[in-house]
Order: structure tokens, then C-alpha cells, then sequence
């Protein structure tokens, strides 16, 4: 899975000789905040609704916009990982994907990409998530899998993510089962630090907790 395979066919490009309003009328359209720019084939920009509603003369043609300088994009054989990261970054709506010849190939939604994340790392399967925190030399994905197998669970997935301020690992693992009484006290007797743990049937709940670790997985 590369961004390309993300692209929404469905999302308007802008073009030089548009004028401001009816960009803005194009974004509530698609209810976006960002539209690319493009011309002749080429990415140029992309606008943000917060540029077009500063700007003392949107019935003028973006040509002539001085915020005509914002590019982020995403390469097309880049993975989904990436392009997540640049739009949280920059708290995107959408993210162009280009090639090497920044030719513009589309635009990725983060509506889509948030589907692509759950549909893909276990978010919305049923079980309990727990995360351990420990010394990067103290790291062994078999001795956890063990862990994990000794009380008869099985992972879904497993995020690693460096803390800065410390250099520990931070490790968030979701296991397929709720009750995970017996798994905390395991780790706990193999002296792992146990930071949090998420075991609620709420799934609403559960939904917005993973996103959330989910975001702190890619380092973000």
C-alpha cells in the first residue's frame, strides 16, 4: 500500500486563473479546508481556507496572491505513515500526491486516511489495549509475544515509539480479549513499567483512544 493507491478521484483542483471566492465556494462544496493548486499538470500550492478569508481581494485571481508559497506533498510511492504524518504536521484536510517530476497526481483526504488506519491496524477490532514503557536495551518482541501467549492472548498489533526526553520505548499494545488482569500482572512481575491500559467496552471510546495512540505511534 503506497499514498497513490489513497487518492480521492473526487476532489476539485484549482488552477492559476480561479479567483479566490470561487475557491472558497469549492471548499464548502467538498467541505475542505485545503484545495491544490495546479497548473498544467504541475503542483503549485495549496490553499488554505484561512489565506482566502485574510485576503482583502478574493475576486482577484490567485495568480496574483502572495500566499501562493505553501507546498506540502506526498510523494506517490511514499507509505500511508508518511503522508499522515505531514498532514497532522500541518493540520491538513488534504495532502497532494505527487511524482518525482512533481507532476500532480491527486489528493488524499484525511478523512481517507484515518479509514485506511483503521480498517488496517486493528483499531476497531474488540479488545483491550496496553502500553509498557522500558530501556531501548531491555527491548525483545519475542519475550513480550510470550508474554502475551503464556495468558492465552493473542496481539493485534504492537506501536513502538521513542520517548525524547527520555530515550525509553514506548510500547502500545493491543491484545484480543478485555480482561487483561492477569497480562498487567505478568509484565509487572517481568518489571515492565505499565503506563496505561484501555480495557472499556465503550467503543466510541475505545475508537477515539486508538486514534490517539495511533497518532503518538507515528511520533506526532
Amino acid at each position: 500500500m503506497n499514498s497513490k493507491s489513497l487518492i480521492s478521484n473526487h476532489l476539485p483542483a484549482l488552477s492559476l486563473d480561479d479567483n479566490g471566492e470561487k475557491a472558497l465556494s469549492l471548499m464548502n462544496e467538498y467541505r475542505v479546508f485545503h484545495l491544490p493548486l495546479v497548473q498544467k499538470n504541475n503542483y503549485i500550492a495549496l490553499i488554505s481556507e484561512d489565506d482566502l478569508l485574510d485576503w482583502d481581494t478574493p475576486e482577484e485571481p490567485l495568480s496574483l496572491a502572495e500566499f501562493v508559497n505553501f507546498r506540502p506533498a506526498v510523494f506517490e510511492f511514499m507509505h500511508p505513515y508518511e503522508a499522515m504524518k505531514i498532514g497532522h504536521q500541518y493540520n491538513l484536510s488534504t495532502l497532494p500526491v505527487v511524482d518525482k517530476s512533481n507532476h500532480y497526481l491527486g489528493c488524499i483526504t484525511m478523512e481517507g486516511l484515518f479509514s485506511y488506519f483503521t480498517d488496517n491496524n486493528a483499531i476497531l477490532e474488540p479488545g483491550a489495549i496496553l502500553v509498557i514503557e522500558l530501556e531501548q536495551r531491555n527491548y525483545s518482541l519475542s519475550e513480550i509475544a510470550r508474554i502475551c501467549e503464556s495468558n492465552d492472548l493473542a496481539i493485534l498489533s504492537l506501536f513502538v515509539k521513542t520517548i525524547e526526553n527520555t530515550g525509553q520505548l514506548q510500547i502500545t499494545i493491543k491484545v484480543n480479549k478485555t480482561d487483561i488482569q492477569s497480562l498487567v500482572a505478568t509484565f509487572e512481575r517481568f518489571n515492565y513499567q505499565i503506563v496505561e491500559t484501555y480495557a472499556a467496552e465503550n467503543h466510541q471510546e475505545n475508537l477515539q483512544q486508538n486514534y490517539d495512540l495511533l497518532m503518538h505511534y507515528i511520533g506526532i
